[in-house]
Formats: structure tokens, C-alpha cells, sequence
């Protein structure tokens, strides 16, 4: 089997995220599996490009069309963990906030934008599955992934207006809880360039941006090394932050909402 520059990229992308999957468990263990906290998408974002990166090895002796469709659905869903994991850090940060008798963004806000950008998740698993490929490689990409990609383009300009509003108010959080908007900081730019990628790819119909057979070098510039720093911001935050004991989790942390359906539950 020879593999090809996407190949190597796929080795490369096993190396850095088996370790990277065993030290976002770690972090995750530390502050809790619940979705809220943010890291439990950086355990679901090392998980599936380590299937994807094997994928794209398997490809090299598998040219099925099943192969190809996980190739292209594991792809695409790289973006929603990245986005849910960065939502889950500014609502920490905004429970601090909050507390301290200042609402910058509530529950209601909250889950909508996280709304958003799950429906994104599920319309490109749903996407990728209607993908296909013509005699000549190109990809014909469906209107559900594009529909996807507009949703998550709506929930990072969700996210930045939260990440904006919530850098006013700095000074209200305990200085260890700042590092969160430094991260968010630092992960914003990254997340821009690959959510452009993957608008990019799917709006612009030019071979540089195909997911399959396109410039390797512009798909791991782009968007592998982009995924990874995020990925390493957040869990060198998870390691820098306490975790909350329940006593100090807020609305948004403890996701009282559901709290409150499952005690409607157990009334009944």
C-alpha cells in the first residue's frame, strides 16, 4: 500500500490525538462527563479523527461507497464539538458573572444557540450521508450539509456575541475563571478559519476546497492543525481551572433546566 500526502497527514493525525483522547478524558473526568462543562466535546472531537484519520487509511485498500460516505460524514462533523465545547466555556464563565448579580447572557440564549448548532451537527451527519461522488471525483454536496453549515456559521456568531459581551465583564469573575476568555481568545480565530474551510468547501465550487481529492495542503492548514490547537487550548484550560463542586455551578453549568424536567418526571 502506498499511501498518498492525506495518508500521512492521517498518521500524523493518529499520533497527536490518541494521546490527546487519554489527556481529554483525564480533563473531563475532572470536571464532569455532563455536556454543559465543554469538555466532554473534546473527548467526542479526539474520538472521531481518530476513526476518521483510520478511515482515510482504509480507503487506501477500500474504495467502497460506504467507506467514502463515513469518510465525508466524519469529516464534516468536526466543527460542532469545537463550537459546543467553546459554548461550554463561556457559560462557565458567565455562571461567575452572573452570580454576581450581573445576567450577560441567560439560559434562554443559552440554549438556543446551542440548539443551533446541534441541528448543524445532525443535518451534516445527515449531509454527509447524501453525499456522493461522480466518475471523476468530484463531491456533489447535498442542501442539507449546506443548510448545516448555515446554522453553524448562526451559532458562532452566536458564540462571538457572548464572547464579546462577556470580555465587559472580566473584572466580576474570580481571576483564575478569566483564563476562560484568554482560551475562548485565543481558540476564536482558529475556529474562524475553519469554519471558512468548510464553508469554503461547500459553497465554493473549487477543487483546492473538496473534502475528497482536494489540496491536502489547504485541508490540513486550514482545518487538522486548526481542530488540534483547539483542542489543546481547552484542555490545557481544563488543567488550569478548579473543577465547581455543585454548590458552585450555575444555571447554565448545572443545566437546571433539565433538572427541572426530571423532577416533573419523578412527580408524575
Amino acid at each position: 500500500m502506498v499511501l498518498g500526502p492525506q495518508g500521512y497527514v492521517s498518521i500524523v493525525e493518529l499520533i497527536v490525538y490518541i494521546p490527546a483522547l487519554v489527556t481529554a478524558i483525564i480533563v473531563t473526568s475532572r470536571h464532569g462527563f455532563h455536556r454543559a462543562s465543554g469538555w466532554i466535546y473534546t473527548v467526542i472531537l479526539c474520538v472521531v479523527r481518530i476513526a476518521g484519520a483510520i478511515c482515510q487509511l482504509l480507503s487506501y485498500t477500500d474504495h467502497s461507497d460506504g467507506l467514502l460516505k463515513a469518510t465525508l460524514i466524519i469529516d464534516s462533523i468536526g466543527l460542532s464539538p469545537l463550537l459546543l465545547a467553546t459554548l461550554g466555556v463561556l457559560s462557565r464563565f458567565a455562571d461567575f458573572v452572573n452570580a454576581k448579580g450581573t445576567q450577560i447572557f441567560g439560559m434562554k440564549q443559552f440554549r438556543l444557540v446551542q440548539l443551533l448548532i446541534t441541528l448543524g451537527l445532525i443535518l451534516s451527519i445527515a449531509g454527509g450521508s447524501d453525499g456522493s461522488t461522480d466518475s471523476d471525483g468530484n463531491v456533489t454536496i447535498s442542501g442539507t450539509s449546506k443548510a448545516a453549515i448555515i446554522l453553524l456559521i448562526v451559532g458562532f456568531a452566536g458564540i462571538t456575541y457572548f464572547f464579546l459581551l462577556s470580555s465587559g465583564y472580566k473584572t466580576a469573575a474570580p481571576r483564575q475563571e478569566r483564563h476562560s476568555l484568554v482560551a475562548v481568545g485565543i481558540a476564536w480565530p482558529l475556529i474562524l478559519v475553519r469554519l471558512a474551510y468548510s464553508a469554503l468547501a461547500i459553497f465554493v465550487h473549487n477543487h483546492t476546497f473538496s473534502v475528497v481529492g482536494g489540496s491536502v495542503a489547504v485541508h490540513a492548514g486550514m482545518a487538522v492543525v486548526e481542530e488540534f490547537l483547539v483542542v489543546l487550548d481547552y484542555l490545557i484550560l481544563g488543567f488550569m481551572l478548579h473543577k465547581l463542586e455543585p454548590e458552585e455551578q450555575g444555571e447554565l453549568a448545572n443545566r437546571a433546566w433539565k433538572n427541572k424536567k426530571r423532577t416533573g418526571n419523578d412527580r408524575r
